[in-house]
């Protein structure tokens, strides 16, 4: 089984496109969504239209999980009126009734046989892990060799071998526009696809995986999508400059 692995999409529907348009050129099977399918980007219902047809299995994001608690107290909460809740109450009111539907199918964390996913941690499902000492943290929380995560927007491996002498770690970036990834034997991993929308780590390009469940292989991806015209979109729809901006450094 191959499988399609996505995370924060953040409403960024033409990077969306320009991903699933590369992965049809590839073989895959179905699809893992790691979470944030709104935020920051134009496009919420669109975003969330066309992942709803992918049928995946999705794990809950926290900007997803912040605009179902909008949808039913609509005051501002602890973010007060973050650049964050002002998106996320415009999301809001123009989702359709399908799409907060889809939202609400959302689990904290999915787990399989051989692998298990989550959108933050297995600590806590906001925690950025996105330090050695954080994946340290959570290997003892690890029930399978693999656990998929999200939220960092940066792609990276953190993989641990335990030997006599202790636990032995490597980190691997992934920066380049194609790269795989053998899962050691024995080893325990976490795996970060990066971002579909909103790229984190110097690197303006669309991020996803497949990963090859027999093969126990990672192939991550670098896209390029049409940046201006996601700029474009902020700009006239009266989104945050900050949102423009951020986009063409990666950051």
């Amino acid at each position: 089984m191959r499988i399609l692995v996505l995370s924060d999409i953040h409403a960024n529907q033409i990077a969306f496109e320009a991903v699933l348009r590369h992965a049809g050129r590839q073989r895959w099977d179905r699809v893992l969504f790691l979470g944030d399918v709104v935020g920051y980007y134009p496009e919420p219902e669109a975003a969330t239209r066309t992942l709803r047809e992918l049928q995946p299995e999705s794990v809950l994001g926290n900007h997803d999980a912040l605009l179902l608690e909008l949808v039913n107290n609509p005051e501002p909460g602890p973010l007060g009126h973050s650049l964050v809740h002002e998106v996320l109450d415009r999301h809001r009111q123009c989702l359709s009734g399908e799409s907060l539907a889809f939202l609400q199918t959302f689990q904290p964390r999915l787990q399989r046989d051989s692998w298990e996913a989550t959108h933050g941690s297995l600590r806590h499902p906001w925690e950025y892990l996105a330090s050695l000492p954080s994946a340290q943290a959570n290997l003892p929380l690890l029930s399978t060799d693999l656990c998929l995560v999200g939220h960092t927007h940066v792609p990276m491996i953190y993989a641990c071998v335990q030997t006599s002498q202790g636990n032995l770690w490597r980190m691997v970036p992934f920066r380049g526009e194609r790269a795989i990834y053998r899962l050691p034997p024995k080893a325990k991993v976490f795996f970060n696809p990066g971002s579909v929308g909103q790229p984190r780590d110097g690197v303006p390009l669309a991020s996803y995986a497949i990963f090859d469940e027999e093969l126990r292989v990672i192939e991550l991806f670098r896209v390029p999508f049409d940046l201006l015209a996601v700029q474009r979109q902020v700009r006239e729809q009266g989104y945050p400059e900050a949102l423009a901006v951020r986009l063409e450094v990666g950051r």
